[in-house]
């Protein structure tokens, strides 16, 4: 799964790519699929729980390969619409 790191330039290229699959995406798993395709891309995995707001909300917890040789774990953040919809809402810092 990982085999190109990412530079701060591919990152923000990477965020807004993420947000765009999210959006059409039509299942959890497509969602997961695409971020494990990825070359920077170390691990993926799905929170299993969901916040409960208004939308739901889900988290992927992704291991990102950087450029300067550190490895970031973020957390990707999705709206749950309901009817297999969903909306990427933030991609943060694992804390």
């Amino acid at each position: 799964m990982c085999g190109k790191p990412l530079s701060i330039v591919e990152y923000e290229a990477f965020e807004k790519t993420l947000a765009t699959v999210i959006n059409s995406a039509r299942s959890l798993a497509e969602i997961e699929a695409w971020l494990k395709s990825q070359q920077c891309v170390k691990s993926v995995h799905l929170g299993n729980y969901l916040i409960k707001s208004n939308p739901p909300q889900r988290d992927f917890i992704v291991e990102l390969s950087m450029e300067n040789g550190l490895t970031v774990k973020k957390i990707v953040n999705l709206f749950d619409l309901d009817n297999q919809r969903f909306q990427f809402h933030k991609l943060r810092d694992e804390q």
